[in-house]
């Protein structure tokens, strides 16, 4: 053995790794299978590329902290909220299930093999857990229905710690009992490894809570003090760095660490290429041949687990459960081992081995056979069985929405109500809380890195709908999402600025809907989301016609943010109340006229005249000839046919607006060197004391005239309530 055979090993291994996690998530199938038949192909029993025996006693150093650090991972994903929110199904699982999976398959050992009853207990503990890394690829290929999916998804996750704790007692008091003072070497480790990884537990997280560490040198720091804890708990008392360094995880877990997102989706990264890693080396540790000398009797316990054991779990965790008899069969046949049990499984059967525990390599080989099975037989039949049961679920169809706003909680509400789930995904915590306080599932993520695979809510999405006020990120979104859930139907709202020559060099993704909604202006109202929306019942297609007002439409169970016209018969439809720009309350309709006027000064004094019932003080003159004068100093023309002549007087107490549409343009005879016309005329009076109203005012009047939308509308008006309506609306 050289340094370059050690070195060629850990970087195959490593590489193969990496390559068949990425082959596993092409071909969608479980990672587990990919590493267990690469492993065994690359290792000394095939190909001979991967040669554990050449990392010497270094393969034990490289599984025991492997193991240690994906345990710890585990603890920081531990979901206390998880446990208080479950249904009783699950419950029933995690606490009657273990034992009976746990019971029945140690007293199957027992019977079948005649081991030692703390090796049967060890090797029963290993198989209770099930893992989201193996049962996760899988719900998500076969689509069964949502309450089987939790019960699975679930159990997956919060399975984990028990059966990690169950194995390490197990494991503990086994290397314990060789010894006079078993109860004491016992508690001893116990104790030790309790009390150490409380200790790092309280340090990392006051050190991170403190802001002791420089946000971008957490990740290092979480991962550098994780490893010391492991080599420190094992200095005091071997074999107790396992249990320390799960319970520091658990700590900082369920104290909801600072940061605990980042350092998580870091320690994910870490966690599958320890995965990779550890189990290219493991699969090509095996000796088939081993399998091979317990013969049949494995495949004996393996029918047990599978066609017994998991069964009694599962009808007895659902005792009094309104869950079908068909359901309970498809629980039953459903049981992926993943990662978590081979690798405690290696470890426990490497060091059981090494201090001389007889048959210690039946761990492995049980474990394994066990993962083979479940993997291979219930991961390739579960859509076939699930289609005989008839549990699958339909194509998807349920609504993620991106944006939780009142706009977005609207359209949730018209589609929850008529019996769809939807979702709705958002980071701003306050938008959240006002959407879980309405009814409302709401996830407080960033879209653009929210994992759906550890979301089990957005199972079943088939709808996407992207409402951030962002042109931009609505887009990025779009293209995150569709690579995610192929296939959805992805829709954004997207605005009228964006060019259409910029639309045509961009990979546009998704439908564009809601494209005449100003959704700032929506969004800026002062009002709640049930005060902005109007549902109109039941109006035939070819009748309802409001593309400015409808926000979805539901006809034949299917929902349109555009309505499908060109089909027949009846739909409901969500429809916006008539927005508000504003400007309504400086006007109004008597304000308002339709100019023949073909001179700038007769057509002033006509539209200050309209004044005169409102404002008797008001010297239309004067006023006439102070907007000439500032015309000669500052053309009013704003461009686009438009006018915004504005000044200031004593006779008024409010600012006002006036508006007046010419039958014929007039050319501005100041300051127009190009001879420019204008057809619409805004007049903006304020009183002397009110120079920020009437900035404001122009302000206003300038973003409404600068809309192309805004202004077609006005070249089309023939009457003077249209107009206003123009102006109402903005």
């Amino acid at each position: 053995m050289t340094s370059h055979d050690i070195l060629i090993t850990f970087v195959s291994a490593s590489v193969l790794g990496v390559i068949l996690m990425l082959i596993a998530k092409r071909l969608k199938i479980s990672a587990i299978v990919a590493l267990l038949i690469g492993g065994i192909l690359a290792g000394p029993e095939f190909m001979g590329i991967v040669r554990p025996a050449d990392l010497g006693d270094g393969l034990n150093t490289i599984i025991s902290l492997a193991v240690g650090l994906i345990l710890f991972e585990g603890g920081l994903t531990l979901d206390i909220k998880g446990y208080t929110q479950v249904s009783s199904e699950i419950w029933g699982v995690l606490t009657r299930g273990v034992i009976v999976t746990w019971g029945l398959s140690t007293i199957s050992i027992k019977l079948i093999f005649g081991f030692d009853w703390s090796l049967c207990l060890l090797a029963g503990s290993l198989i209770i857990v099930t893992g989201p890394t193996v049962i996760g690829p899988m719900l998500q290929r076969i689509r069964v229905k949502k309450r089987l999916h939790d019960i699975l998804y679930w159990e997956a996750v919060l399975i984990d710690p028990i059966g990690v704790f169950l194995a390490l007692l197990c494991y503990e008091w086994i290397i314990s009992s060789g010894t006079q003072e078993v109860y004491i070497n016992f508690f001893s480790r116990f104790l030790v490894g309790a009390i150490v990884g409380m200790v790092f537990g309280v340090l990392i997280y006051q050190f991170i809570k403190r802001n002791f560490i420089p946000e971008e040198k957490l990740n290092i720091f979480v991962l550098a003090t994780a490893m010391l804890n492991y080599a420190m708990a094992d200095s005091i008392i071997s074999e107790s760095g396992l249990l320390s360094v799960t319970i520091t995880g658990f700590w900082l877990g369920y104290k909801k660490t600072p940061l605990l997102d980042k350092i998580i989706a870091y320690k994910v990264e870490l966690k599958d290429f320890l995965t990779g890693l550890l189990f290219v080396l493991l699969a090509a540790n095996l000796v088939l041949s081993k399998f091979l000398n317990y013969g049949i009797a494995v495949i004996g316990v393996l029918a047990i687990v599978m066609l017994v054991i998991r069964p009694v779990n599962i009808f007895v965790s659902t005792l009094k459960s309104s869950i079908s008899f068909k359901e309970k069969l498809f629980l039953s046949w459903i049981a992926p081992r993943g990662i978590v049990a081979a690798s405690m499984a290696s470890l426990f059967s490497f060091h059981l081995a090494a201090g001389g525990y007889e048959n210690a390599d039946f761990l492995e080989t049980f474990t394994y056979g066990v993962i083979a099975g479940t993997v291979i037989l219930q991961g390739f039949s579960a859509k076939w069985v699930g289609k005989m049961l008839g549990v699958l679920e339909p194509k998807p169809n349920a609504w993620l929405i991106v944006g939780a706003h009142k706009l977005a909680r609207a359209v949730a509400k018209f589609i929850q109500d008529r019996g769809r789930q939807v979702v709705l995904v958002d980071l701003n915590p306050r938008e959240i809380k006002l959407s879980r306080k309405d009814g409302f599932t709401a996830i407080c993520e960033n879209a653009m890195s929210i994992d759906p695979a550890k979301q089990f809510e957005l199972y079943g999405t088939g709808n996407i709908l992207v409402i951030t006020e962002n042109n931009d990120l609505n887009q990025l979104i779009c293209q995150r999402w569709q690579k995610l859930f192929s296939e959805a139907r992805i829709m954004y709202w997207d605005s009228d600025s964006t060019e259409s020559e910029d639309k045509q060099t961009l990979k546009i993704t998704g439908e564009a809907v809601w494209t005449r909604l100003n959704i700032r202006t929506i969004l800026a109202q002062n009002i709640q989301h049930d005060e902005l929306i109007t549902c109109v019942d039941k109006a035939p297609l070819n009748v309802f016609f409001k593309p400015d007002e409808t926000l979805m439409c539901e006809y034949n169970g299917d929902f349109y943010p555009d309505p499908p016209y060109e089909k027949k018969g009846e739909a409901t439809f969500l429809t916006l109340r008539p927005i508000s720009s504003g400007l309504e309350k400086y006007t109004k309709k008597e304000w308002i006229s339709l100019s023949e006027d073909k001179t700038l000064d007769v057509l002033y004094a006509d539209m200050l005249e309209l004044l005169k019932p409102d404002f008797p003080r008001l010297d239309i003159k004067s006023l006439q000839e102070d907007l000439i004068r500032r015309e000669k100093e500052y053309t009013s023309l704003i461009g686009h046919g438009i006018s915004l002549p504005h000044t200031y007087t004593s006779a008024i107490y409010r600012s006002v607006l006036l508006v007046a549409k010419l039958n014929k343009p007039i050319v501005f005879q100041y300051n127009n060197k190009n001879n420019a016309g204008f057809s619409i005329v805004f007049m903006v009076l304020s009183p002397e004391d009110g120079p920020e109203a009437h900035l404001g005012l122009i302000s206003k009047i300038a973003k409404l005239a600068m809309k192309e939308t805004t202004r077609r509308a006005l070249d089309e008006a023939t009457t003077i309530d249209e107009i206003y309506d123009i102006i109402e609306k903005g």
